[in-house]
């Protein structure tokens, strides 16, 4: 607070047009000298038109910088809410700025709202712009956990639009991009329960998709129930009871398995795991239909 009083006596002082010199305190030439970088108040007898500008531009830098923050904090808040749509309009107007952790934030909205849309134009449209715009973070950033971890599932989800062929031939680069994401962070249980299901579905691939893969791959990706359930398995140790999705999928995958008592521990906790998504919801009904083929 008192450093802002002094930046506005100074900075009232120009805009007032008072003599060349004007009397200064030592606390406010310190402070606006060591602001600015470099000893522009010893040359102050050369005009006060530097000097005005570098204030402005410090403010200006101030004041962007505490509104992206607001916008991220904002944006992370609406997300866990499942507000998607607001989380967009609160990150467009960064959109056109090289931030990483603006870009991957506003793909992955861009991408859940995709989701939500019934118009399969719209849909596909919502998905290319998201893709896009991670593909814009990783070049400015190829270290980045966000970009990583949500990359993953936009390759896919682009792959998708262009055919079952396009898709397989993208599997291996999706599964990089989650275990990038875990070496970036390896404490962040949705990336494991992700590489849980990739695992899960290459080893569920019907045999139409296995006779595609063959023709892409000289060997095709492999996986099995076995580490499937290693990655959920991580992902539940790391946060217990944190996706339902996660809870339906060890109960999947231990059914896979033969296990039928831990299948139905975890397909039970599924199906009573509070519900505030849509993707409890459908946790809720898949784990309850698979209970009932369990007896």
């Amino acid at each position: 607070m008192r450093n802002n009083r002094l930046l506005n006596f100074v900075f009232s002082l120009i805009t007032r047009r008072i003599h060349p010199n004007p009397v200064i305190t030592r606390a406010s030439y310190q402070l606006v000298s060591n602001k600015l970088g470099f000893p522009y108040f010893q040359n102050y007898k050369y005009g006060r038109i530097p000097i005005l500008l570098s204030l402005l531009s410090l403010r200006s830098k101030d004041d962007k910088a505490t509104k992206r923050k607001e916008a991220i904090t904002k944006s992370d808040s609406s997300f866990a809410e499942d507000k998607f749509l607001e989380v967009c309009e609160i990150l467009s107007a960064f959109e056109s700025e090289d931030d990483v952790e603006i870009l991957w934030r506003l793909a992955r909205a861009k991408y859940k709202l995709a989701g939500q849309e019934t118009k399969k134009e719209d849909k596909n449209k919502l998905v290319i712009e998201a893709y896009n715009l991670l593909e814009r973070a990783l070049k400015l950033d190829g270290n980045n956990f966000g970009v990583h971890k949500w990359m993953s599932v936009l390759l896919d989800a682009r792959s998708e639009l262009d055919g079952i062929k396009v898709r397989i031939s993208n599997l291996e680069k999706v599964k990089q991009h989650m275990l990038e994401a875990v070496k970036l962070n390896p404490r962040d249980a949705t990336t494991f329960y992700m590489l849980g299901s990739w695992c899960y579905q290459i080893a569920d691939m019907p045999w139409y998709q296995r006779k595609v893969a063959a023709t892409i791959f000289a060997k095709p990706p492999e996986s099995s129930f076995e580490e499937a359930l290693q990655y959920f398995n991580i992902a539940e140790d790391i946060q217990p009871n944190f996706y339902s999705q996660n809870l339906l999928m060890l109960g999947q995958t231990h059914m896979k398995l033969g296990n039928k008592d831990e299948a139905r521990r975890f397909l039970t906790q599924a199906s009573n795991y509070k519900v505030t998504t849509e993707d409890d919801k459908k946790a809720k009904l898949d784990a309850e239909n698979l209970l009932k083929k369990l007896g």
